[in-house]
């Protein structure tokens, strides 16, 4: 397990946070941890990714919508993201090469770092975000 990632789970360990994440460790050249969990909005569970590796970079992503259903949706949907991603600095929405509405949020921090503060706190933001939010992207994603 990388640095980063080690401080991460040694932050949930001392604060007693069980089984709200899956534990996933690659192979790859940047050593790469996923931490794979869920956010509850609305009775809807969206599935979350927290990705810690040996860059300068961490990753924390939300899969607001699996696929757009239609074009004609895509454009509202891109219109509504594009006011989001002015709005707020702290994370960006986008359509993925599937059609999925995603959200991200860049983590910089260094391997001697302790991110889970930061981690925590920007989970907060985004889930007030959505808990205001939600239901008027997916009034724009289903149309």
């Amino acid at each position: 397990m990388n640095k980063k990632a080690e401080k991460f789970q040694a932050f949930l360990d001392e604060r007693e946070i069980r089984n709200a994440f899956q534990v996933e460790e690659t192979k790859d050249k940047w050593d790469t941890v996923l931490f794979r969990s869920q956010i509850d909005i609305n009775g809807n569970k969206l599935p979350t990714l927290l990705l810690f590796d040996t860059s300068v970079y961490g990753l924390l992503r939300v899969l607001i919508a699996p696929k757009l259903p239609s074009e004609e949706n895509e454009t509202a949907v891109l219109r509504l993201i594009n006011g989001y991603n002015k709005q707020f600095k702290a994370f960006k929405y986008y359509v993925d090469d599937t059609g999925a509405l995603v959200l991200d949020v860049c983590l910089l921090s260094d391997e001697g770092e302790d991110t889970g503060s930061m981690v925590y706190a920007m989970f907060d933001v985004i889930i007030q975000h959505l808990n205001e939010s939600y239901k008027e992207i997916m009034r724009s994603v289903w149309g």
